[in-house]
């Protein structure tokens, strides 16, 4: 496909027992004790189903009992004026501020039909109600871990899934009150981690998470951002390859060649893929994705020409000239992938791509061949599984990926 992909030498070393992590010398914010996490499940929606398995209590803002909902029962909550409204059951409960939903007897509360240990807050936002779920840390991991790396993994991935667990819970130590101005500290989406509640229960999953309680990555003593991805393609990407921002020692670009031939990832289904665009698809696409791009409408009846016009370390583009009769435009990054959409509503699967054009003068089709899955930032999941397999732990998969970082336990 004339993919350019740097490859090398990766340092693996076998097998072996790793040292107990010393203590974080410097987290801002460190007590030593299990942080709760609030996390946004619904953000901004007019209404929700609430219930819980068990009964679920509603409570005011000082904490005074307003109503039970029974186990079994669905109500449906939405914003009153100033307040919060919940009505089912022949009454209706009204609280001027915020309602928090505590579980009975050891239950789960139940929104929009998916179980959530822990409380959930329902609290006022611009367009209606955000449901913030308060969990403990390591709950909350339960829920993150098996939609991250895919649950029901065999015993012999053990080491990836904990990998994953220390990498989702470095993201989420590290990214604490950043949403404050919504009102929690993460989205429980792609927006930050995708988390399922207790619906994602798994028991692979739940042993990495256990088996790592505490531990987060570093680097010079401070939790790092982890971020990680599906698939590679064959080498990972430095953060300013990427997106704009200051370069990260530990995030630079990787190679996930195996030493005798070949790459951890290439058992992934996208490691390397093809997607294709008749001349009306095209037009059609990039009309809607530079519009989207800059802010305005563009008008595209034709496109000239299309064409990478650099690439960076890892192989990736570093930017796309499109030039059209609307206009010429210069595409950076990563940002090729939401202008040059498949589908409406699924972006590019990543920025290690080639393009071959057709026509002459005009194009009147376009095919990419590209390789791997994500942002390609960070940790390549399906080369840590693939590293696993072949005997690699948990903090020899992470240090690879996250160059002069080490792990550390921040709670017992």
């Amino acid at each position: 496909m004339g993919m350019l992909l740097l490859t090398g030498a990766c340092t693996v070393a076998g097998p072996r027992e790793a040292p107990r992590p010393e203590p974080v010398e410097r987290v801002p914010g460190a007590t030593g004790a299990e942080p709760a996490v609030r996390v946004g499940v619904v953000v901004d929606t007019p209404s929700l189903e609430i219930g819980g398995t068990a009964g679920v209590d509603l409570l005011d803002a000082e904490g005074r009992v307003r109503g039970r909902a029974p186990a079994g029962q669905t109500r449906v909550a939405r914003r009153a004026g100033a307040g919060v409204e919940v009505e089912g059951g022949g009454e209706v409960v009204r609280v001027s501020t915020g309602l928090t939903l505590r579980p009975i007897d050891g239950g789960e509360v139940v929104v929009n039909g998916k179980r959530y240990r822990g409380d959930v807050l329902l609290r006022l936002s611009e367009r209606g109600l955000t449901a913030v779920n308060i969990v403990e840390m390591e709950t909350y991991l339960l829920g993150v871990v098996p939609l991250e790396i895919g649950g029901g993994r065999p015993p012999e991935e053990l080491e990836a899934v904990k990998a994953q667990a220390v990498a989702a819970r470095t993201y989420a130590v590290r990214h604490m009150g950043r949403r404050e101005s919504l009102g929690f500290d993460i989205y429980g989406s792609t927006m930050d981690q995708v988390y399922g509640g207790a619906d994602a229960d798994d028991p692979v999953s739940a042993r990495a998470v256990r088996e790592t309680r505490g531990e987060i990555i570093v680097y010079e003593g401070e939790p790092i951002e982890a971020f990680y991805h599906s698939t590679c393609g064959g080498h990972t990407a430095a953060l300013e390859e990427v997106w704009v921002g200051e370069p990260r020692p530990y995030l630079t670009a990787v190679s996930d060649a195996r030493p005798g031939g070949g790459f951890y990832c290439e058992s992934s289904n996208r490691f390397r893929w093809t997607e294709s665009w008749t001349r009306s698809e095209l037009v059609e696409t990039l009309e809607r994705g530079l519009s989207a791009h800059v802010g305005r409408d563009v008008d595209v009846a034709t496109v000239r020409s299309m064409a990478v016009t650099g690439r960076t370390t890892s192989g990736r583009t570093e930017a796309v000239s499109i030039r059209t009769d609307a206009g010429d435009f210069r595409i950076r990054g990563d940002s090729i992938r939401w202008i040059l959409r498949p589908e409406p509503n699924r972006i590019l699967n990543s920025a290690l791509i080639e393009l071959h054009t057709e026509g002459s003068g005009e194009v009147t089709g376009l095919t990419v061949d590209g390789g791997g899955w994500g942002h390609g930032i960070g940790m390549c999941q399906i080369g840590a599984v693939a590293r696993s397999r072949e005997g690699q732990s948990y903090r020899e998969i992470l240090t690879t990926y996250y160059r002069g970082t080490r792990i550390a336990r921040l709670y017992q």
